[in-house]
Protein backbone atom coordinates (compact mmCIF):
# COMPACT_ATOMS: atom_id res chain seq x y z
CA UNK A 1 0.00 0.00 0.00
CA UNK A 2 1.08 3.59 -0.49
CA UNK A 3 1.35 5.91 2.50
CA UNK A 4 -2.18 7.20 1.81
CA UNK A 5 -3.56 3.67 1.59
CA UNK A 6 -4.04 3.63 -2.20
CA UNK A 7 -3.27 0.34 -4.02
CA UNK A 8 -0.01 0.06 -5.95
CA UNK A 9 0.57 -1.54 -9.30
CA UNK A 10 3.29 -4.13 -9.80
CA UNK A 11 5.34 -1.55 -11.71
CA UNK A 12 5.13 0.91 -8.78
CA UNK A 13 6.27 -1.73 -6.28
CA UNK A 14 9.34 -2.62 -8.33
CA UNK A 15 10.20 0.90 -9.57
CA UNK A 16 12.43 1.91 -6.65
CA UNK A 17 14.45 -1.28 -7.09
CA UNK A 18 15.13 -0.45 -10.72
CA UNK A 19 13.43 -3.61 -11.95
CA UNK A 20 11.60 -3.58 -15.26
CA UNK A 21 9.02 -6.00 -16.60
CA UNK A 22 11.62 -8.31 -18.12
CA UNK A 23 13.60 -8.42 -14.88
CA UNK A 24 10.53 -9.44 -12.88
CA UNK A 25 9.64 -12.11 -15.43
CA UNK A 26 13.19 -13.49 -15.41
CA UNK A 27 13.50 -13.59 -11.62
CA UNK A 28 10.03 -15.06 -11.04
CA UNK A 29 10.11 -17.54 -13.91
CA UNK A 30 6.77 -16.23 -15.23
CA UNK A 31 6.05 -15.58 -18.89
CA UNK A 32 6.61 -11.96 -19.78
CA UNK A 33 3.07 -11.85 -21.15
CA UNK A 34 1.76 -12.78 -17.69
CA UNK A 35 3.75 -10.01 -16.03
CA UNK A 36 2.60 -7.60 -18.78
CA UNK A 37 -1.07 -8.21 -17.93
CA UNK A 38 -0.39 -7.34 -14.27
CA UNK A 39 2.23 -4.63 -14.68
CA UNK A 40 0.25 -1.36 -14.54
CA UNK A 41 -2.95 -2.69 -12.94
CA UNK A 42 -3.50 -1.50 -9.37
CA UNK A 43 -5.92 -4.41 -8.91
CA UNK A 44 -3.35 -7.00 -9.98
CA UNK A 45 -3.64 -8.94 -6.71
CA UNK A 46 -7.27 -9.75 -7.52
CA UNK A 47 -6.21 -11.08 -10.91
CA UNK A 48 -3.01 -13.01 -10.26
CA UNK A 49 -3.18 -16.78 -9.72
CA UNK A 50 -1.98 -18.33 -6.48
CA UNK A 51 1.00 -20.05 -8.10
CA UNK A 52 2.11 -16.89 -9.94
CA UNK A 53 1.81 -14.86 -6.74
CA UNK A 54 4.00 -17.35 -4.88
CA UNK A 55 6.64 -17.02 -7.61
CA UNK A 56 6.53 -13.22 -7.40
CA UNK A 57 6.67 -13.15 -3.59
CA UNK A 58 9.64 -15.49 -3.46
CA UNK A 59 11.69 -13.64 -6.07
CA UNK A 60 10.90 -9.90 -5.88
CA UNK A 61 11.47 -7.97 -2.63
CA UNK A 62 8.47 -6.08 -1.29
CA UNK A 63 5.75 -8.08 -3.01
CA UNK A 64 5.12 -10.44 -0.10
CA UNK A 65 4.89 -7.52 2.33
CA UNK A 66 2.63 -5.55 0.01
CA UNK A 67 0.37 -8.54 -0.58
CA UNK A 68 -0.18 -9.08 3.14
CA UNK A 69 -0.70 -5.37 3.83
CA UNK A 70 -3.16 -5.13 0.95
CA UNK A 71 -5.19 -8.12 2.13
CA UNK A 72 -5.34 -6.82 5.71
CA UNK A 73 -6.21 -3.28 4.60
CA UNK A 74 -8.95 -4.52 2.28
CA UNK A 75 -10.58 -6.63 4.99
CA UNK A 76 -10.16 -3.84 7.55
CA UNK A 77 -11.84 -1.24 5.34
CA UNK A 78 -14.79 -3.55 4.65
CA UNK A 79 -15.25 -4.22 8.37
CA UNK A 80 -15.03 -0.51 9.25
CA UNK A 81 -17.76 0.24 6.72
CA UNK A 82 -20.04 -2.56 7.93
CA UNK A 83 -19.52 -1.70 11.60
CA UNK A 84 -20.21 1.97 10.87
CA UNK A 85 -23.58 1.01 9.41
CA UNK A 86 -24.35 -0.74 12.71
CA UNK A 87 -23.42 2.34 14.76
CA UNK A 88 -19.94 1.25 15.86
CA UNK A 89 -16.88 3.40 15.17
CA UNK A 90 -13.42 1.83 15.22
CA UNK A 91 -10.53 3.66 16.87
CA UNK A 92 -7.93 3.37 14.11
CA UNK A 93 -5.08 4.50 16.34
CA UNK A 94 -5.85 1.74 18.84
CA UNK A 95 -6.21 -0.81 16.04
CA UNK A 96 -2.92 0.10 14.39
CA UNK A 97 -1.01 0.59 17.65
CA UNK A 98 -2.02 -2.69 19.30
CA UNK A 99 0.58 -5.35 20.08
CA UNK A 100 -1.98 -8.02 19.16
CA UNK A 101 -1.66 -9.42 15.63
CA UNK A 102 -3.82 -7.45 13.19
CA UNK A 103 -5.44 -10.64 11.95
CA UNK A 104 -6.69 -11.46 15.47
CA UNK A 105 -8.01 -7.91 15.86
CA UNK A 106 -9.86 -8.09 12.56
CA UNK A 107 -11.37 -11.39 13.62
CA UNK A 108 -12.55 -9.66 16.81
CA UNK A 109 -14.12 -6.85 14.77
CA UNK A 110 -15.90 -9.44 12.64
CA UNK A 111 -17.22 -11.06 15.83
CA UNK A 112 -18.52 -7.64 16.90
CA UNK A 113 -20.36 -7.33 13.60
CA UNK A 114 -22.10 -10.69 14.11
CA UNK A 115 -23.00 -9.78 17.69
CA UNK A 116 -24.51 -6.34 17.01
CA UNK A 117 -26.48 -7.82 14.12
CA UNK A 118 -27.93 -10.34 16.57
CA UNK A 119 -27.02 -13.32 14.41
CA UNK A 120 -27.93 -16.31 16.60
CA UNK A 121 -26.74 -19.02 14.22
CA UNK A 122 -24.54 -22.09 14.50
CA UNK A 123 -22.02 -20.42 12.18
CA UNK A 124 -21.73 -17.45 14.55
CA UNK A 125 -21.43 -19.74 17.59
CA UNK A 126 -18.65 -21.62 15.84
CA UNK A 127 -16.86 -18.37 14.93
CA UNK A 128 -16.98 -16.90 18.45
CA UNK A 129 -15.93 -20.24 19.97
CA UNK A 130 -12.58 -19.91 18.14
CA UNK A 131 -11.63 -17.11 20.54
CA UNK A 132 -10.90 -19.64 23.30
CA UNK A 133 -7.16 -19.02 23.58
CA UNK A 134 -4.74 -16.48 25.01
CA UNK A 135 -4.00 -14.42 21.89
CA UNK A 136 -7.61 -14.51 20.66
CA UNK A 137 -8.74 -13.45 24.13
CA UNK A 138 -6.39 -10.47 24.03
CA UNK A 139 -8.10 -9.37 20.81
CA UNK A 140 -11.53 -9.61 22.44
CA UNK A 141 -10.26 -7.73 25.49
CA UNK A 142 -9.32 -4.88 23.17
CA UNK A 143 -12.71 -5.11 21.45
CA UNK A 144 -14.69 -4.82 24.69
CA UNK A 145 -12.31 -2.43 26.45
CA UNK A 146 -13.52 1.03 27.43
CA UNK A 147 -9.94 2.25 27.94
CA UNK A 148 -9.14 5.09 25.57
CA UNK A 149 -6.25 4.21 23.29
CA UNK A 150 -6.61 0.50 23.99
CA UNK A 151 -10.22 -0.27 23.11
CA UNK A 152 -10.89 -0.96 19.44
CA UNK A 153 -14.28 0.75 19.55
CA UNK A 154 -14.73 4.41 20.39
CA UNK A 155 -17.91 3.49 22.28
CA UNK A 156 -18.42 -0.25 22.93
CA UNK A 157 -21.65 0.05 24.94
CA UNK A 158 -23.84 -1.08 22.04
CA UNK A 159 -21.63 -4.16 21.85
CA UNK A 160 -22.18 -4.85 25.57
CA UNK A 161 -25.96 -4.57 25.16
CA UNK A 162 -25.98 -6.73 22.04
CA UNK A 163 -23.85 -9.39 23.76
CA UNK A 164 -26.29 -9.59 26.68
CA UNK A 165 -29.22 -9.87 24.28
CA UNK A 166 -27.52 -12.45 22.06
CA UNK A 167 -26.20 -14.83 24.74
CA UNK A 168 -29.44 -16.62 25.73
CA UNK A 169 -30.72 -16.62 22.11
CA UNK A 170 -27.49 -18.17 20.92
CA UNK A 171 -27.94 -21.07 23.30
CA UNK A 172 -31.63 -21.67 22.55
CA UNK A 173 -31.17 -21.70 18.79
CA UNK A 174 -27.81 -23.40 18.34
CA UNK A 175 -27.14 -25.57 21.40
CA UNK A 176 -23.82 -27.34 20.84
CA UNK A 177 -20.28 -27.52 22.18
CA UNK A 178 -19.46 -24.41 20.18
CA UNK A 179 -22.42 -22.53 21.64
CA UNK A 180 -21.22 -23.45 25.15
CA UNK A 181 -17.78 -22.02 24.38
CA UNK A 182 -19.28 -18.95 22.70
CA UNK A 183 -21.53 -18.26 25.68
CA UNK A 184 -18.61 -18.56 28.07
CA UNK A 185 -16.57 -16.15 25.96
CA UNK A 186 -19.34 -13.55 25.63
CA UNK A 187 -20.34 -13.62 29.29
CA UNK A 188 -16.70 -13.48 30.38
CA UNK A 189 -15.98 -10.36 28.34
CA UNK A 190 -19.12 -8.53 29.47
CA UNK A 191 -18.65 -9.36 33.15
CA UNK A 192 -14.96 -8.40 32.92
CA UNK A 193 -15.94 -4.91 31.79
CA UNK A 194 -18.98 -4.42 34.03
CA UNK A 195 -17.50 -6.05 37.14
CA UNK A 196 -20.81 -7.70 37.97
CA UNK A 197 -22.66 -10.91 37.24
CA UNK A 198 -25.43 -9.99 34.84
CA UNK A 199 -28.65 -11.91 35.40
CA UNK A 200 -29.57 -11.42 31.74
CA UNK A 201 -26.61 -13.56 30.71
CA UNK A 202 -27.99 -16.67 32.37
CA UNK A 203 -29.63 -19.65 30.73
CA UNK A 204 -31.01 -22.89 32.07
CA UNK A 205 -29.30 -26.08 30.96
CA UNK A 206 -27.98 -28.82 33.24
CA UNK A 207 -24.52 -29.83 34.40
CA UNK A 208 -21.30 -28.82 32.68
CA UNK A 209 -22.91 -26.26 30.38
CA UNK A 210 -24.13 -24.05 33.23
CA UNK A 211 -20.94 -24.61 35.20
CA UNK A 212 -18.71 -23.57 32.31
CA UNK A 213 -20.69 -20.45 31.52
CA UNK A 214 -20.70 -19.44 35.17
CA UNK A 215 -16.93 -19.87 35.34
CA UNK A 216 -16.59 -17.33 32.53
CA UNK A 217 -18.88 -14.89 34.29
CA UNK A 218 -17.13 -15.29 37.66
CA UNK A 219 -13.64 -14.93 36.20
CA UNK A 220 -14.63 -11.80 34.30
CA UNK A 221 -16.26 -10.23 37.37
CA UNK A 222 -13.31 -11.22 39.57
CA UNK A 223 -10.74 -9.67 37.22
CA UNK A 224 -12.73 -6.46 37.08
CA UNK A 225 -14.01 -6.10 40.65
CA UNK A 226 -11.30 -7.69 42.81
CA UNK A 227 -14.08 -9.13 45.01
CA UNK A 228 -12.43 -11.49 47.51
CA UNK A 229 -15.78 -12.88 48.67
CA UNK A 230 -16.59 -13.84 45.07
CA UNK A 231 -13.30 -15.77 44.87
CA UNK A 232 -14.16 -17.53 48.14
CA UNK A 233 -17.69 -18.39 46.98
CA UNK A 234 -16.30 -19.84 43.77
CA UNK A 235 -13.79 -21.96 45.72
CA UNK A 236 -16.55 -23.31 47.97
CA UNK A 237 -18.65 -24.14 44.90
CA UNK A 238 -15.76 -26.12 43.44
CA UNK A 239 -15.25 -27.99 46.71
CA UNK A 240 -18.92 -28.97 46.77
CA UNK A 241 -19.52 -29.63 43.07
CA UNK A 242 -17.18 -32.02 41.18
CA UNK A 243 -18.30 -30.77 37.77
CA UNK A 244 -17.08 -27.25 38.61
CA UNK A 245 -13.69 -28.60 39.65
CA UNK A 246 -13.41 -30.67 36.46
CA UNK A 247 -14.17 -27.67 34.25
CA UNK A 248 -11.80 -25.46 36.23
CA UNK A 249 -9.02 -27.98 35.65
CA UNK A 250 -9.88 -28.20 31.93
CA UNK A 251 -10.02 -24.48 31.24
CA UNK A 252 -6.43 -23.27 31.71
CA UNK A 253 -4.65 -26.04 29.76
CA UNK A 254 -6.98 -25.75 26.77
CA UNK A 255 -6.89 -21.94 26.86
CA UNK A 256 -3.07 -22.01 26.73
CA UNK A 257 -2.97 -24.96 24.29
CA UNK A 258 -1.22 -27.35 26.67
CA UNK A 259 -4.20 -29.63 26.06
CA UNK A 260 -6.48 -30.14 23.09
CA UNK A 261 -9.94 -28.56 23.20
CA UNK A 262 -12.36 -31.45 23.62
CA UNK A 263 -16.14 -31.44 23.44
CA UNK A 264 -16.36 -33.77 26.46
CA UNK A 265 -14.28 -31.36 28.60
CA UNK A 266 -11.67 -33.99 29.45
CA UNK A 267 -7.87 -33.90 29.61
CA UNK A 268 -5.34 -36.67 29.04
CA UNK A 269 -4.15 -38.40 32.20
CA UNK A 270 -0.57 -37.29 31.53
CA UNK A 271 -0.16 -33.60 30.78
CA UNK A 272 2.70 -31.14 31.27
CA UNK A 273 1.51 -27.59 31.90
CA UNK A 274 4.32 -25.62 30.25
CA UNK A 275 2.18 -22.87 28.69
CA UNK A 276 -0.24 -22.84 31.62
CA UNK A 277 2.61 -22.22 34.05
CA UNK A 278 3.80 -19.22 32.05
CA UNK A 279 0.28 -17.80 31.91
CA UNK A 280 -0.34 -18.28 35.65
CA UNK A 281 2.97 -16.60 36.48
CA UNK A 282 1.99 -13.67 34.27
CA UNK A 283 -1.39 -13.40 35.96
CA UNK A 284 0.10 -13.53 39.47
CA UNK A 285 2.16 -10.45 38.64
CA UNK A 286 -0.52 -8.50 36.75
CA UNK A 287 -3.99 -9.23 38.18
CA UNK A 288 -5.64 -7.95 41.36
CA UNK A 289 -5.22 -9.46 44.84
CA UNK A 290 -8.56 -11.30 44.84
CA UNK A 291 -7.66 -13.01 41.57
CA UNK A 292 -4.29 -14.02 43.03
CA UNK A 293 -6.23 -15.53 45.94
CA UNK A 294 -8.32 -17.53 43.45
CA UNK A 295 -5.16 -18.82 41.78
CA UNK A 296 -3.47 -19.78 45.05
CA UNK A 297 -6.53 -21.28 46.73
CA UNK A 298 -8.34 -22.84 43.77
CA UNK A 299 -6.58 -23.32 40.46
CA UNK A 300 -2.93 -23.93 41.32
CA UNK A 301 -3.71 -26.78 43.78
CA UNK A 302 -5.78 -28.44 41.02
CA UNK A 303 -3.00 -27.92 38.48
CA UNK A 304 -0.41 -29.50 40.80
CA UNK A 305 -2.51 -32.65 40.98
CA UNK A 306 -2.40 -32.91 37.20
CA UNK A 307 1.27 -31.87 36.85
CA UNK A 308 3.30 -31.84 40.11
CA UNK A 309 6.18 -30.14 38.25
CA UNK A 310 3.94 -27.25 37.20
CA UNK A 311 5.53 -27.21 33.77
CA UNK A 312 8.98 -27.29 35.34
CA UNK A 313 8.43 -23.91 36.99
CA UNK A 314 7.91 -24.72 40.69
CA UNK A 315 10.84 -22.50 41.72
CA UNK A 316 9.48 -19.56 39.71
CA UNK A 317 6.03 -20.16 41.18
CA UNK A 318 7.37 -20.05 44.74
CA UNK A 319 9.17 -16.76 44.08
CA UNK A 320 6.12 -15.22 42.42
CA UNK A 321 3.81 -16.20 45.29
CA UNK A 322 6.24 -14.99 47.94
CA UNK A 323 6.67 -11.65 46.22
CA UNK A 324 3.00 -11.07 45.44
CA UNK A 325 1.73 -12.50 48.72
CA UNK A 326 3.93 -10.12 50.66
CA UNK A 327 2.39 -7.18 48.79
CA UNK A 328 -1.23 -8.11 49.58
CA UNK A 329 -2.93 -6.06 52.29
CA UNK A 330 -5.56 -8.67 53.12
CA UNK A 331 -4.36 -11.23 55.67
CA UNK A 332 -6.50 -13.99 54.15
CA UNK A 333 -4.70 -13.63 50.83
CA UNK A 334 -1.27 -13.45 52.45
CA UNK A 335 -2.01 -16.60 54.47
CA UNK A 336 -3.27 -18.44 51.37
CA UNK A 337 -0.10 -17.61 49.43
CA UNK A 338 2.13 -18.55 52.41
CA UNK A 339 0.35 -21.87 52.86
CA UNK A 340 0.83 -22.78 49.21
CA UNK A 341 4.49 -21.69 49.31
CA UNK A 342 5.15 -23.99 52.29
CA UNK A 343 3.49 -26.84 50.45
CA UNK A 344 5.57 -26.21 47.34
CA UNK A 345 8.84 -25.97 49.26
CA UNK A 346 8.07 -29.33 50.84
CA UNK A 347 8.18 -31.03 47.43
CA UNK A 348 11.07 -29.14 45.78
Amino acid sequence: MTTDGEPKSLSEITKDMGLNMSDVAAFSGLDESTVFRLWDNTEWLDRVSGRSLQSLMSSVPGIAEYSMAHAIRKRRDALLTDLGREGLTVDLAALEGSTVAQQHLLNALEAALHIVRGEATQKVSSFIARFWGREQDRALEALYSTQRGHGLLEDPHKLFESSIELAPRLNRKTYSFHSILALNILTHQVSKVTGSIQAELGFEVPGRQTAFMMRGVVMGALISSGDLELAERYRRELDATPVYAALEEWSFPTYTRDGRISSDFTLPSSLLLHNTAREVLREISSYNDAYVHYLASTYIPLALKRDPTFGGKITELIRALELRGGECRDRTIRDTCSKLVRQLKGVV
